[in-house]
């Protein structure tokens, strides 16, 4: 898709002046992969929201999290390593840590007999050592409404050495300006961009996200990328696609599409 050309490219338009990046609180994505057993999918989704909204609405609310959701790949390889992703948007560590402070709570609460039962319910429903976390830093969040996504469109990019700087530069000043534009009109709920916080060996360096109602969007975003392209000069054209080639490492690119089956939003910030 065109915005995915775009969103790698790391060289700067003529015609746009430089952009200052402003400075934005630090909110960290914590997102947990798991396989559900065959059969078990839709048991897994309900147990996840009915257990984990006990202590991640009340993070949400407290403004300890921005946000947390349940959603499921639309694309498969056949060798898929999860089949449920579950996320929380974290504002700060500290809502982290109001996180693990509520959990061991739980837990404690629990007791022995009832943390057993809770770990015999998880392996009915979970394939054995599916579960593996990702948490990712973000770099720049767009000012969307504070409103459940139906979809999650995700890009993972991978920088050559020396040139990540460039690639967040030239997304802060040829990528961001067109999707605010889309979330300014209503086309799109927000969008980000993110990377590796906590480093488990990702072979890609950012991760792109736009959180969007209905897959008809994709056209319209892919649209507002052609205008946006369509603005330049063949020389701006052939500039973008050579420092394209010198900063991005194709190998680590990846695409994939999440179906939101539960999102709770808090209030804007």
């Amino acid at each position: 898709m065109k915005r995915m050309i775009v969103a790698a490219c790391a060289a700067l338009t003529l015609c746009v002046a430089p952009v200052v990046a402003q400075e934005q609180p630090t909110s960290y994505l914590w997102v947990s992969f798991v396989k559900a057993k065959p059969g078990q999918g839709d048991a897994l989704i309900g147990e996840m929201i009915k257990e984990d909204s006990k202590i991640f609405d009340a993070l949400v609310d407290s403004g300890a999290a921005s946000d947390w959701g349940v959603a499921m790949p639309v694309f498969h390889d056949g060798k898929d390593p999860y089949s449920h992703v579950e996320w929380i948007t974290f504002n700060g560590y500290a809502g982290a840590d109001e996180f693990m402070k509520k959990f061991m709570e739980m837990r404690q609460a629990l007791g022995p007999e009832g943390n057993k039962a809770m770990a015999e319910k998880w392996a009915a429903l979970v394939e054995p050592g599916s579960h593996a976390d990702l948490i990712v830093s973000t770099l720049h969040v767009g000012k969307g409404a504070a409103r459940p996504a139906s979809y999650v469109d995700l890009s993972y990019w991978k920088a050559n050495p020396g040139k990540f700087g460039d690639m967040r530069r030239a997304y802060l000043e040829n990528v961001a300006p067109v999707y605010d534009k889309l979330v300014a009109d209503g086309t799109i709920i927000n969008y980000g961009l993110t990377t590796p916080e906590v480093h488990r060996g990702q072979d890609w360096s950012f991760m792109a996200w736009t959180a969007i109602e209905n897959l008809a969007t994709l056209d319209k975003i892919d649209a507002a990328f052609d205008a946006a392209d369509a603005a330049r000069t063949e020389e701006q054209r052939k500039a973008i696609q050579q420092r394209n080639q010198e900063n991005s490492d194709w190998s680590g690119h990846s695409d994939q599409i999440m179906m939101v089956v539960h999102h709770k939003v808090g209030k804007a910030r």
